[in-house]
């Protein structure tokens, strides 16, 4: 059988002379492996194969299959900047990985496929502000997955909870207690939570522009990440993220 479908690309991995199993998330199954095979001749596809590439497909699948075969591949979007820009294509790696770990089901979702397909076009065109893509990407992410902060943000709760949600007074609160963040992060996830895609060249909390660093974007990465986890149920860990802290530091 034949479908059409169309795919963002988040790992690929060599099966054989000329296989690969693409792991990928499609408009309409979700998270989901297809098979590309082809001869010699034909292989210069899988350098469309990059990270975060999106793609239209048609697929041939049966019974005897383990996985749908990629039988032609159409290129809807011009993404060379996620495969030729270091900045880019080191948070292109970074978000396939953090899909990769967080998105698990095999089933349609159009409004998380419409918010990564999104993202990652507004990516390839984005001139200012790219050092901060992937916090504000892992912030909005929250949304998708079901446990968007509430922004209660305000001087007399500025402290973020992870296990509840929400900000708290830092009233004998650790200030980087094992389930809160700190003040700058909890900030920086209030701005972030207001802040556009277009307008991530400035950051602003409460009328104040935010000047982060290296450092605090790793910080604040990392404690999002702690966040997720706690609410999926599952400890993950993305080794890109220190990769991506030394491209941007």
């Amino acid at each position: 059988m034949l479908a059409k479908s169309q795919i963002i690309v988040l790992h690929t991995i060599k099966h054989g002379d000329t296989g690969i199993v693409v792991q990928c998330y499609s408009n309409t199954a979700g998270r989901t492996a297809l098979y590309f095979r082809g001869s010699s001749k034909k292989m210069h596809n899988a350098a469309l194969l990059h990270k975060l590439n999106i793609l239209d497909v048609v697929t041939y699948s049966n019974s005897n299959q383990s996985m749908p075969t990629i039988r032609e591949i159409a290129i809807p979007y011009n993404l060379s900047s996620l495969r030729g820009d270091i900045y880019k294509s080191s948070i292109a790696i970074f978000i396939s990985e953090l899909l990769g770990k967080t998105v698990r089901e095999a089933e349609s979702n159009p409004h998380l496929y419409s918010f990564i397909s999104s993202s990652v076009q507004i990516l390839e065109h984005t001139t200012d502000g790219v050092a901060n893509f992937h916090i504000h990407f892992i912030t909005h992410l929250c949304k998708m997955l079901g446990f968007m902060p509430l922004d209660n943000y305000s001087p007399a709760t500025p402290i973020f909870d992870m296990a509840t949600a929400k900000f708290i007074p830092n009233f004998g609160i650790p200030q980087y207690g094992s389930q809160t963040m700190g003040e700058m992060e909890s900030r920086m996830l209030h701005a972030l939570m207001n802040t556009p895609f277009t307008n991530i060249g400035k950051i602003v909390c409460n009328g104040e522009e935010l000047q982060l660093s290296g450092q605090a974007r790793l910080s604040y990465s990392k404690r999002m990440i702690e966040y997720i986890s706690h609410h999926i149920g599952n400890n993950i860990e993305i080794k890109s993220l220190d990769i991506l802290h030394q491209i941007f530091a």
